[in-house]
């Protein structure tokens, strides 16, 4: 813009004359720049409390409140990132999730933690444990509040570095379960000599899946004789050498169990018992293979260690509600070993 024009006219004016000029000096500046888009204004309505942005200022974002436990979390945080990556949404919005934020380091700079803006548009989808591909053509020119369990590897299978990383243990969490397996090493060194040992996860999830309301769903557990049959496979692929390490939300049920199967004493195995999930979860993710049984926790358990897994197969009873809501193909990774 030449002001060249303009600085003449100064030359020689009166001080009102003077006064205008600058006026009209800067109301032209202004309209120029308004002109060349140096200005964005949006005439939306501001809510009270809150700021709305426009999305030409950074192309669009999702938002999601965190529901469920640990697992489930990590599925929502790792799937909605997954999303925004995929349709190229610049900012993710998560509310809620402290135990989520109480276990992992999360250095994300995409990612912000704190409230979803309530005017932001919800889209749903009831999918459980299935890839929701209408949640894959969203508008990246908006603000989008997703309302799912997201529990599927396929919506976040190409930025699967980035989760790794995203899902790295904090310091305390992994040090704890650190010196948990290390202590485990310790003690059973006095009674075997294992030359080359593997470590072997377990997870047993029970709890709440045998609550009444969620067995009506069609949730399960896995039966003991699953988890001796994978115990079986995994010393047939990696020898005699190995130790189970078990986690349970019903360890006294599982010790009861294994003691009653008296042909497995020559396995070796211990409990992990009285730890939070996230410290039981860095311990699985320690391990070099793993056994899985039902739910999002025994998923990551398995996903995080990478090696053999072995999933129980009937995650929903057959024609359940729940069941209606999964996909096996969507939720177990096609290399997993699936048994009944």
């Amino acid at each position: 813009m030449d002001l060249t024009g303009i600085n003449k006219i100064f030359e020689g004016s009166s001080k009102p004359a003077k006064i205008v000029c600058c006026i009209t000096t800067v109301l032209l500046i202004f309209f120029y720049m308004f002109h060349k888009n140096v200005f964005v204004i949006d005439d939306r309505q501001h809510q009270k409390g809150q700021y709305m942005p426009s999305p030409k200022q950074y192309g669009g974002a999702l938002g999601l409140q965190l529901r469920g436990r640990l697992g489930n979390q990590m599925f929502q945080y790792a799937s909605i990132l997954g999303l925004a990556s995929m349709m190229k949404f610049e900012r993710v919005i998560i509310e809620g999730g402290h135990e989520l934020r109480d276990t992992f380091k999360f250095e994300n700079d995409r990612v912000e933690f704190g409230k979803v803006p309530a005017y932001w548009k919800v889209v749903k989808s009831t999918q459980s444990g299935m890839f929701d591909e209408t949640l894959t053509q969203l508008n990246n020119n908006s603000e989008l509040q997703i309302e799912a369990f997201l529990e599927s590897w396929k919506y976040f299978q190409m930025i699967e570095s980035t989760v790794k990383k995203d899902f790295t243990f904090k310091s305390t969490v992994m040090s704890n379960a650190q010196k948990l397996l290390n202590a485990t090493i310790v003690k059973q060194a006095i009674n075997i000599s294992f030359t080359n040992v593997t470590y072997v996860g377990v997870h047993v999830r029970r709890g709440d899946f045998l609550n009444v309301a969620a067995v009506q769903k069609g949730l399960m557990v896995a039966p003991m004789e699953y988890i001796l049959k994978a115990m079986r496979i995994m010393h047939i692929l990696y020898g005699p050498d190995i130790i189970f390490i078990i986690c349970s939300d019903d360890i006294p049920w599982v010790k009861k169990a294994i003691s009653d199967q008296g042909h497995i004493s020559d396995y070796t195995y211990v409990f992990m018992e009285n730890n939070p999930p996230n410290v039981d979860l860095a311990v699985l993710s320690l391990c070099n293979q793993t056994i899985a049984t039902t739910g999002t926790f025994s998923w990551w358990a398995a996903w995080l260690a990478g090696g053999t897994t072995i999933f129980y197969k009937h995650q929903a009873r057959q024609g359940s509600e729940y069941r209606q809501k999964f996909n096996y193909d969507d939720f177990f990774y096609p290399h997993w070993i699936l048994l009944e």
